[in-house]
């Protein structure tokens, strides 16, 4: 692994009141805010001199939080809530939350509550946003995003310039460009500049820091894999599926077995930076908050959203990936008890199977690298190999 990803775990905790890059930023006199969803607009608090810290949660004992929340619940959203009671989430300032799937947005209110922030805000996302629902539902998102703002000038004392909200975006868009570089250097399929664990160290790193730091970073990053020599992968080249991991466990083991992932659509991986924000010609605070609105309404859905066709487009984008990084094989692994893509997922495997594309399946709760899930991910990469399509 190179050095240098070794050393970002110095800048990062999954635990917020541990993170470096938490503490330095306060000890600048600025704030922090802690969010769950992809939807939230980080650019807005960017602009507004506050950091964003997404809640990566963590693979820890739940002692208090089933005591809140029942538990038929993603373990993932009860660690973040486990945290907050054991406080572990004291140094945020505020948090803000999106709708997604009801359970979450549950308990991030919940999470809310115990942690106590001095700043909470929740933001009501249109599910459906197809056809002839777009219009009606940007103008909805607008105004919901309009009232962040003006909740966030309150807060601050101050306002938030277009200029300001025009930098944001441009490091952001940034951000997402070199990502997509470091995901090109990965699934490069004669010389690989990355693994899949190095990778998924990158993404974890990244929504836990500054982004026009961590552009510096990733520009080191690029410059040092250009260098490596790396061989190719001689096994199976896999994509990964799902929402996010409690650590890189699976990558992993994937690679101890002998493959690599060289492509995802996690919340956590592609989902979270693909599609950039595209700059209006006229940089007004409103055309800037239309253009992240829009960037929300039409990147790589989730699969919380309800709009006609979401699972198709989500399956657009993987079946993209496929062709773009060679894989293999696709393996779904989901959260126990998420229902949003437990719903999507038979019809993605079914699709992906009928254009011949070995497919498996199985869930996650807290750890992955159990004999049960290494032997199924064992025989899957076996079979692979063996030019049979498996679903599991």
């Amino acid at each position: 692994m190179l050095e240098a990803i070794s050393q970002l775990s110095k800048s990062y905790d999954r635990w917020p009141d541990q993170s470096n890059a938490v503490k330095q930023w306060k000890s600048e006199g600025k704030k922090v805010f802690g969010y769950m969803c992809n939807h939230m607009p980080e650019e807005l608090l960017f602009a507004g001199d506050i950091l964003p810290v997404k809640f990566l949660g963590d693979s820890i004992p739940i002692v208090e939080a089933n005591q809140y929340h029942t538990v038929f619940m993603c373990y993932y959203a009860r660690t973040i809530l486990e945290m907050g009671l054991q406080k572990g989430l004291t140094q945020l300032d505020g948090m803000i939350g999106a709708y997604s799937c009801e359970g979450g947005c549950d308990i991030f209110q919940i999470i809310a509550d115990t942690a106590n922030p001095s700043f909470y805000q929740f933001i009501t996302l249109p599910h459906d946003s197809k056809g002839d629902k777009k219009e009606i539902a940007t103008k909805f998102l607008v105004e919901e995003f309009k009232v962040v703002k003006r909740s966030l000038e309150e807060y601050l004392g101050r306002k938030i310039t277009a200029a300001e909200i025009q930098k944001a975006i441009d490091v952001y868009n940034e951000t997402r460009g070199l990502l997509r570089q470091v995901y090109d250097a990965r699934g490069n399929a004669e010389r690989p500049g990355f693994t899949g664990t190095e990778v998924a160290k990158i993404l974890n790193w990244i929504v836990e820091v500054p982004k026009d730091e961590a552009n510096v970073k990733l520009k080191e990053l690029l410059a040092e894999a250009a260098k490596r020599q790396l061989p190719p992968v001689k096994g199976l080249r896999i994509h990964l599926s799902g929402t996010l991991f409690l650590d890189t466990e699976i990558f992993q083991l994937i690679e101890d077995l002998g493959g690599m992932v060289v492509s995802d659509d996690l919340c956590m991986g592609s989902r979270y930076f693909w599609d950039d924000i595209k700059m209006p010609e006229n940089p007004t605070v409103d055309n800037l908050i239309l253009a992240m609105v829009n960037q929300k309404l039409e990147k790589v859905p989730c699969s919380c959203m309800c709009s006609e066709k979401v699972a198709e487009d989500r399956l657009e984008h993987i079946k993209k990936l496929i062709d773009k990084y060679q894989v293999n094989g696709v393996i779904f692994a989901v959260h126990k008890w998420c229902d949003s893509h437990a719903m999507d997922r038979p019809f993605m495997i079914k699709t992906l199977q009928d254009m011949g594309i070995p497919v498996l399946s199985f869930e996650v709760e807290r750890t992955i690298g159990d004999a049960q899930a290494r032997t199924r991910i064992e025989s899957f990469l076996e079979m692979i190999g063996g030019n049979s399509s498996v679903t599991g």
